[in-house]
């Protein structure tokens, strides 16, 4: 006698089979127009004559890929990146590692303070911290580099902002916080029965860390490194700001300078070249993050049975733990409090008890009245809204036909939405220009959201498949015997049980759409300007007290979103 399970699938099938039909191929279509696309655009236009414009009736060439490889920049460009990208992965890995080991594994008092304060850290627009250090340690009017010539009567400044060191050591703090929130999951995860049983055979702390903690969660550990150096290949904000001053360019950068030069035409055939070449430098980083991935699965130490991970106590190395975390947040805060000061002054004066008088809030009131800002904010409340929204409901289907109809082509539709996590956000900004570049879509902000939307797919299908697994599909089918269609069942049974995901989902997007500079600065005009590239603006400008204002507010705004979620999360996580 057949079970209820199977009866019920039985009598589910007709009411849904239609409207899944239907549904399937659109969607696929949907995610091809967003991803395959713009992608196989950029290899087009790549192969196009030097100078041609984009769909100019040409011939295809390799002139564009000649240049790149026979050009000895090329190799320099290639050797910064990955020096860039090493150097602020290699950082963040220690700041995060030491902090995830404190806030997990030892018995530190405020453990819940220190997760809380890292991911708010991780709603910190880079470009706005960056300013703030620029303020800080500027070789001529640096806060920092003039209190010490000051103090000690030196000539010359300490510090130069404007170098390869400064970018590693400004972007490896703002990364640190990304790299924690995975690591912890890393740690938190970890059986201690091993450790107990080498700890009962004789080994101290430190041999145990050495020979039995780093050996288990190395693939987990390697897994995070690679996909934190995706990240830094592609990164764009700090070094436009501060690697072309240093005369360190990147690939970013020069993709960039290619497709938007000043005074000059653009060179769109060369730039979806060194696109291109970007694009297969980041596919092997992301075939090197799945390699890692599946080799960790092999080193499962999380069984069925219930268990703590073991809280080693820190005794006299307390306070030196409390030292690095206190190190870290003051690293964190002087740039966010340059920007406040800075903000505050008609114009720009180091810190001063003379400057105190002159404190005032004029500059908040003219940037809220500027018609650009005005504009921008406009923008950027559409962007933020529609890319969140757009994008998890994308997610939201996509995960449900992936996790529910495992054949085929929902794999390969799973799959295709992954897709523009090995896509750096430069070359997809440059893909879609060149893509609607001709239609009615270019110049309005919808040209970027469709980028956003594309580039937020990756995380939306991650976080609502992890979701979805947990759910059983009992549920639906009861729903669809009852005589729900398929999409009243998915309305009404999954989302309302998924919208704790969903919501998480969306507030990452709705702030990392926020933040992001990359796609909005390239694909920018004068009618879709949003808040990233009106404070690079009035940075450029130069207005100092102007960018400080905004960035700000800017910044007080992410709060806003973040912080509230956040410290519910890590409360409701403490009560379990």
């Amino acid at each position: 006698m057949p079970s209820s399970n199977v009866t019920a699938e039985r009598f589910a099938k007709p009411f849904r089979l239609r409207q899944e039909r239907v549904a399937l191929p659109f969607m696929g279509v949907i995610t091809s127009a967003l991803v395959i696309v713009p992608l196989l655009l950029l290899v087009r236009v790549s192969f196009a004559p030097s100078g041609a414009l984009p769909f100019a009736p040409s011939t295809l060439t390799l002139e564009n890929y000649a240049t790149i490889l026979l050009d000895p920049v090329t190799y320099r460009l290639l050797g910064n990146t990955l020096i860039y990208a090493g150097g602020t992965v290699l950082e963040a890995l220690v700041i995060a590692f030491v902090l995830a080991w404190i806030s997990e594994r030892s018995d530190i008092r405020g453990a819940s303070l220190i997760r809380t304060f890292m991911f708010i850290s991780l709603a910190l627009p880079p470009l706005a911290v960056t300013f703030g250090w620029i303020l800080l340690l500027n070789p001529g009017n640096g806060a920092i580099n003039v209190f010490i010539r000051n103090m000690t009567g030196i000539q010359e400044s300490p510090f130069d902002i404007y170098t390869m060191e400064m970018m590693i050591f400004i972007s490896g703090l703002v990364l640190a916080p990304t790299m924690y929130v995975m690591l912890c999951g890393v740690l938190r995860n970890m059986d201690p029965h091993l450790e107990s049983a080498a700890e009962v055979a004789g080994s101290d702390r430190l041999a145990v860390l050495w020979h039995v903690t780093l050996p288990l969660i190395a693939p987990g550990l390697l897994s995070v490194v690679v996909y934190a150096s995706m990240l830094m290949v592609q990164v764009f904000d700090t070094p436009l700001v501060i690697g072309l001053t240093a005369g360190v360019p990147v690939l970013s950068t020069r993709i960039y300078t290619l497709s938007s030069p000043e005074g000059a035409l653009p060179q769109y055939g060369l730039a979806a070249a060194f696109g291109v070449f970007l694009l297969a430098l980041a596919m092997v980083l992301m075939w090197g993050y799945f390699r890692a991935v599946g080799v960790s699965e092999k080193f499962h130490v999380v069984t069925g049975r219930g268990f703590r991970p073991r809280k080693v106590k820190l005794g006299r190395w307390r306070y030196a733990a409390i030292l690095f975390v206190i190190a870290y947040f003051g690293l964190i805060l002087p740039p966010l409090l340059a920007l406040l000061w800075t903000s505050l002054l008609r114009f720009y004066e180091v810190p001063s008890f003379e400057a105190l008088r002159q404190l005032t809030l004029a500059n908040y009131q003219s940037v809220i009245g500027l018609s650009v800002v005005k504009r921008a904010v406009g923008n950027t409340l559409v962007l933020m809204l529609s890319t969140a929204t757009i994008s998890m409901v994308l997610a939201s289907i996509i995960s449900w036909y992936s996790i529910r109809r495992q054949t085929r082509w929902t794999r390969c539709l799973d799959a295709l939405a992954f897709t523009p996590m090995a896509v750096p956000g430069i070359v997809m900004g440059v893909a879609v220009l060149l893509a609607y570049i001709h239609t009615p879509l270019y110049g309005t902000i919808w040209i970027i959201v469709l980028a956003q939307v594309t580039v937020s797919l990756p995380f939306g299908t991650r976080t609502m498949n992890g979701a979805l697994v947990q759910i059983h599909k009992d549920l639906e089918n009861a729903a669809a015997v009852s005589g729900a269609t398929w999409m009243t069942s998915l309305r009404t049974i999954a989302l309302p049980l998924l919208l704790p995901h969903f919501l998480n989902g969306w507030l990452w997007t709705v702030a990392h759409s926020m933040r992001d500079l990359t796609i909005p600065f390239l694909l920018r005009t004068t009618d879709n300007v949003v808040i990233s590239p009106t404070l690079l603006q009035l940075w450029n400008t130069p207005n100092y007290p102007g960018a400080s204002a905004l960035a700000i507010l800017m910044i007080f705004a992410l709060m806003a979103l973040v912080v509230p979620v956040q410290i519910f999360l890590v409360r409701r996580e403490g009560r379990r």
